[in-house]
């Protein structure tokens, strides 16, 4: 490519393609375009309104951003009044019915469990819930098979999803903390559990979880 153009090459190259600047909007954004002139006010007007688009754009990505931080700063708050909820636990059982009440009040899921691992968990069938969580690292989020929101939340047989974590003391699963939805989309594989995490952390120091 020459070093400069010759004007009247530039000017012959857009009348011979005189879509060019419409099919590129970001050069458009970025030209200096006078007022005046036959022509030029239609391409100031597609200036502006590509301009205005990203405008819009950004104005709706600032809104998602301010959505998700109102969602943490609600999920950081629940946390914590559930934390100090959990502190009044003097056993399993305790620990089991103060989470499934906060968990549907403060958190305002859908449904939740609190399964222990080790046999005292009202019956259910927990070494292929168990087997599930290792095979995920420690925690899971997504789709259920109708038999697992059986097995873990207690629902007539259904699809449905779920976010799990493993309860931990020292080296051993001791449970699996849950909230789950009969809607499969509520809870999704790249949806994170980091909350979820927090406060299966802390159930595992509890003295009542021993």
């Amino acid at each position: 490519m020459p070093d400069t153009l010759d004007p009247k090459d530039v000017e012959a190259f857009l009348r011979a393609h005189p879509n060019f600047l419409q099919d590129r909007p970001g050069l458009l954004a970025v030209l200096n375009l006078p007022h005046g002139g036959e022509g030029a006010i239609s391409l100031v007007e597609r200036q502006v309104s590509v301009l205005r688009e990203r405008n819009i754009t950004s104005r709706q990505k600032l809104a998602e951003l301010s959505d998700i931080g109102r969602e943490n700063d609600r999920l950081l708050d629940a946390t914590r009044n559930t934390i100090l909820a959990l502190l009044a636990g003097e056993n399993r059982p305790d620990l089991t019915k103060i989470w499934l009440d906060q968990v549907t009040g403060t958190f305002k899921a859908e449904m939740g469990a609190l399964v222990w691992l080790d046999g005292v968990s009202d019956g259910v069938e927990e070494a292929p819930l168990a087997s599930k969580l290792i095979r995920q690292g420690g925690g899971f989020s997504g789709v259920l098979r109708p038999e697992e929101m059986q097995t873990v939340f207690g629902t007539a047989a259904a699809e449905g999803s779920a976010a799990l974590v493993a309860i931990r003391s020292g080296e051993d699963d001791i449970g699996v903390l849950g909230v789950g939805s009969h809607n499969p989309q509520r809870y999704r594989a790249e949806d994170g559990t980091l909350f979820l995490e927090y406060l299966a952390e802390v159930i595992g120091q509890l003295p009542a979880s021993g």
